[in-house]
């Protein structure tokens, strides 16, 4: 009987998961698929209508000098402490960072996780909340490092058995000291950064894969087939989901969401290139956009598209061949530029400013599209060996009035907004950058390609 007992013991302990880390978890395979058919809503009423992207003029591509005197505005610089969701903030668009602008190397920390191979993990999700960074490896092992002890302080991997060599992509957002976590399993989760535990986790069968935005105590995400959810924060229950068209050809080109907090709107792009707009509180859809030409038949045509931002009562669409202003309450477009943009647009007081992957920077009228002032990016560099060496362009940023890129291979070119006269250029990590480029408090922060973390003053 003792015999017995032993060996029964000796098969319940391995059969469970366990974390040297963080203690004992439940293998997250065994966790329920939630069920997908309740709680929908409809857009039977919806105001839809099809956009004609592909504009009749020809791609921008001259450079032209703005009118003197050039009357060009933006918003003052803010400082941000806490960087909680993707884009930082709700409407995806932060105008004008404050840096100190010393561009002085203070810290470089130990290489924080492995990824593998040579891969492109810029658009990983890395947060900063009360000095600390979070984020994530290709395992799916989350961690903090505190930026002021300059280590980690906590790991921990939610999956187990089943999932244990599978690559994960992990998007993350923070909303009073909880972590939520909804990866390319389907799985949706909540950390208690405050005592480093599990509070629930949920199986939604599909893969999820969008940003992730909070508003009236809901999260919005969408999963791979392009349906919406809004989710209870408390204990991860579906409150209700939307079912827009699916797309069967995967781009580089992610389920996008941005939130007008002012109307209540949730405003969403999916990877067919339809665009929503939800009231998020009586769950009604406002209109619907659709940029996908009708008269092609199949799903054999990608839509690709740059992250959507709001400013005021505008929402920008960066498509492949044009970028669009709409008024989003009432459909109304304002403009629209053809252009072939190569990062996400940044929308300021009373203009726009975005790269084109003809190497110009253009400086547009917010409320009318007119070009202000256009320039190529390397003109004044006069060294064709440099510019050949830069490589892509990760990121764009207004830092402290100035117009900020950056380049995977580790460059930063700064440029006036006034009229993108060049400022100087500057190689700031020498094994490049592999993330975007964060600002929190009076520093500068990225991850270079070692997944080292460099931070500036």
């Amino acid at each position: 009987m003792k015999r017995l007992l032993i060996i029964l013991g000796v098969i319940i302990l391995a059969s469970c998961s366990f974390d040297n880390k963080t203690g004992i978890w439940k293998d997250a395979s065994n966790i329920p698929v939630e069920d997908s058919g309740l709680g929908s809503i409809q857009n039977d009423n919806a105001n839809q209508r099809y956009e004609e992207i592909f504009t009749k003029d020809k791609i921008y591509n001259e450079e032209k000098v703005g009118s003197i005197p050039l009357n060009i505005s933006i918003d003052q610089p803010i400082k941000v402490s806490n960087w909680v969701e993707q884009y930082a903030v709700p409407t995806n668009n932060i105008s004008n960072f404050y840096y100190t602008n010393k561009d002085v190397l203070v810290s470089k920390s130990s290489k924080l996780s492995k990824f593998s191979g040579n891969k492109n993990y810029s658009n990983r999700s890395v947060l900063f909340y009360e000095n600390k960074l979070i984020s994530y490896d290709h395992k799916g092992t989350i961690f903090l490092y505190d930026l002021e002890f300059k280590k980690k302080i906590f790991e921990y991997n939610f999956y187990k058995k089943n999932f244990k060599n599978f690559e994960k992509e992990i998007y993350l957002l923070i909303d009073k000291n909880v972590l939520f976590a909804a990866d390319n399993l389907g799985y949706l989760y909540a950390i208690d950064l405050n005592s480093r535990s599990l509070l629930w986790a949920k199986n939604y069968g599909i893969p999820f894969r969008s940003n992730i935005k909070f508003a009236n105590n809901q999260l919005f995400l969408a999963n791979q087939d392009n349906v919406i959810y809004s989710i209870n924060i408390q204990n991860g229950d579906k409150n209700w989901q939307f079912a827009t068209s699916l797309t069967f050809l995967k781009s580089d080109f992610y389920n996008n969401f941005a939130v007008d907090e002012v109307n209540n709107n949730l405003i969403f792009l999916n990877t067919s290139g339809e665009l929503y707009s939800i009231n998020y509180l009586d769950q009604k859809i406002n209109w619907v956009l659709n940029f996908k030409n009708p008269s092609l038949a199949g799903d054999t045509d990608l839509f690709l598209s740059q992250p959507i931002i709001v400013k005021n009562n505008d929402v920008l669409i960066s498509t492949e061949k044009a970028i669009f202003s709409y008024n989003h309450l009432n459909t109304i477009r304002n403009w629209s530029f053809s252009i072939e943009p190569s990062l996400k647009p940044v929308s300021t007081l009373n203009h726009v400013f975005v790269l084109a992957n003809n190497d110009l920077l253009i400086c547009l009228d917010l409320s009318t599209g007119n070009v202000i002032w256009s320039k190529n990016i390397f003109k004044e560099i006069g060294n064709n060996k440099i510019s050949k060496k830069i490589g892509k362009f990760y990121d764009m940023k207004i830092v402290n009035g100035n117009i900020n890129l950056f380049s995977n291979e580790g460059y930063s070119f700064s440029y006036k907004f006034e009229d993108g006269s060049l400022i100087n250029f500057k190689k700031l990590s020498r094994s490049g950058i592999n993330s975007k480029i964060y600002f929190i408090n009076e520093s500068m922060l990225l991850l270079d390609n070692s997944n080292k973390l460099l931070r500036y003053n």
